[in-house]
């Protein structure tokens, strides 16, 4: 037997012994036969490869799927065959992010595959999972100061788009390890808003719940009121895109909001109140009151002065005095490091607050220096055929530049001599020119055709002038 998967969804079966026994017909050595068997997995599946169980006696084959799954099939075609099963459901990417229940041993992930998945990890099983049009880029789990029951979830999707999703009848959910009575968790809709243009990329609820902060790529921070139904407060711009949002804990005396940007910006703001702000035409807040701290890295710059002070030790101890303010040049010495700044400022990757007006970064690539390029092209130009092509092409450009010069002179050529015909024609009849006058000879278009070809490959410029053909 020879399975072959088809149509991503659909199993179809041939038998090897039959085509290893079969002739072609003609020459071309084709031969066009049917299947045995056909086994449809599912509707929303992508299978993607499949592998046999090695038992004797048993046709039974594991199968992946490209949206997150593994199958079991069997291909006995009994009357006794078994259904697909599917044994396990899993993104199909990597997870973007999650969030942990603040009352019961559940997690919420989110992934690019436009699903949401809640799982029990003390049963170690997926419960449920709802899907939408967009992936998941964001999500944070409602303290309990929002939802008692913990039952609430905001996840912020690729397309700028936060929603608000309940998880709803947890009865029976697994809280003790070894039990096996799981009861049903389903998800709803219970709010859906666009804050944003670009990506979410983070949720963070105000520490007593009444704001709901936003950031997304798009350099903006919205701020949403939390009761039954969010309301909008209005939004800030931040100088780049959000990476992370951090409320103050409550043992701080003022409920602030850190606001990391992957530029190496960090800014702190207070939470704004709803109604304080004019909305009639525009949720942009003004008058914010902004702290911004930009880290730049010193580290190369501690190196260097360390070096030097290491060098001043090694002169005092051979007894030579250094004077604070030298006057002439001093001998040589050896040189102390460079000192290293990033063209490009470290990404932030997470922050925290350590007390009032204090807070923690973790930066990535942190006093990296590029790496060299290396040429892993076969094809590439050699240091005398780049320089050639270098050259060629400014010579193009060039002579492109100078084609499209003499296009843009003909065309307000063009509609000067349409202007003259439209002058022509309000003048009274007897003073207008026939139009056998008015066009100019199709030798001479013909002539000036050429010559424009021939000015274009030489790279030389002409100039024509057109005469009215009756006084202005």
């Amino acid at each position: 037997m020879m399975a072959v998967l088809f149509a991503s969804n659909c199993l179809k079966v041939w038998d090897f012994e039959t085509i290893d026994a079969a002739d072609s017909v003609d020459d071309t050595g084709l031969l066009e036969m049917e299947h045995m068997n056909e086994l449809l997995v599912g509707k929303n599946v992508n299978l993607s490869s499949i592998t046999k169980v090695y038992d004797l006696g048993q046709d039974i084959w594991y199968a992946q799927d490209f949206n997150g799954a593994i199958w079991k099939l069997d291909l006995s075609f009994t009357n006794v065959t078994h259904d697909p099963e599917c044994l396990f459901t899993f993104h199909s990417g990597k997870i973007e992010a999650m969030g942990v229940s603040p009352v019961t041993y559940l997690m919420a992930t989110t992934a690019l595959d436009y699903s949401v998945r809640i799982y029990d990890f003390i049963g170690n099983c997926q419960l449920t999972e709802i899907k939408f049009k967009q992936g998941g880029t964001a999500l944070t789990w409602a303290p309990r100061v929002v939802n008692p029951k913990g039952g609430l979830i905001a996840v912020g999707f690729e397309d700028g788009v936060v929603r608000i999703i309940e998880v709803y009848d947890p009865r029976g959910l697994t809280i003790v390890a070894g039990r096996t009575n799981i009861g049903n968790a389903e998800m709803r809709l219970k709010q859906a808003f666009k804050p944003h243009t670009a990506a979410v990329t983070a949720l963070a609820y105000e520490r007593n719940g009444e704001v709901l902060a936003t950031g997304s790529e798009d350099k903006t921070v919205f701020f949403f009121a939390v009761e039954d139904k969010y309301d909008p407060i209005g939004y800030i711009c931040v100088p780049g895109p959000v990476r992370a949002l951090q409320w103050s804990p409550p043992s701080h005396a003022e409920s602030m909001l850190l606001v990391l940007c992957e530029n190496g910006f960090a800014l702190q703001v207070p939470a704004p109140t709803l109604g304080e702000q004019d909305t009639v035409s525009t949720y942009e807040i003004k008058g914010l009151p902004m702290q911004y701290f930009h880290f730049c890295s010193i580290k190369s710059r501690i190196k260097a002065e360390k070096a030097r002070l290491e060098w001043i030790k090694k002169q005092q101890e051979m007894g030579i005095e250094i004077e604070e303010e030298p006057e002439a040049e001093p001998e040589k010495e050896e040189p102390l490091p460079p000192i290293y700044i990033p063209e490009e400022p470290s990404p932030i990757v997470c922050g925290f607050y350590s007390a009032p007006g204090k807070f923690w970064l973790s930066l990535g690539d942190l006093e990296k220096e590029k790496a060299a390029e290396d040429i892993e092209d076969p094809s590439a130009y050699s240091i005398e055929n780049a320089k050639r092509k270098k050259e060629y092409d400014q010579i193009m450009k060039a002579a492109e530049d100078k084609k499209n010069q003499k296009r843009q002179e003909l065309i307000t050529l063009r509609h000067e001599f349409h202007h003259l015909l439209q002058r022509n024609m309000e003048l009274p009849k007897h003073m207008q020119l026939h139009r056998e006058v008015n066009l100019i000879d199709r030798l001479f278009i013909c002539g000036l055709d050429c010559q424009f070809k021939m000015s274009s490959a030489q790279s030389m410029s002409i100039k024509i002038t057109f005469f009215p053909l009756f006084p202005l």
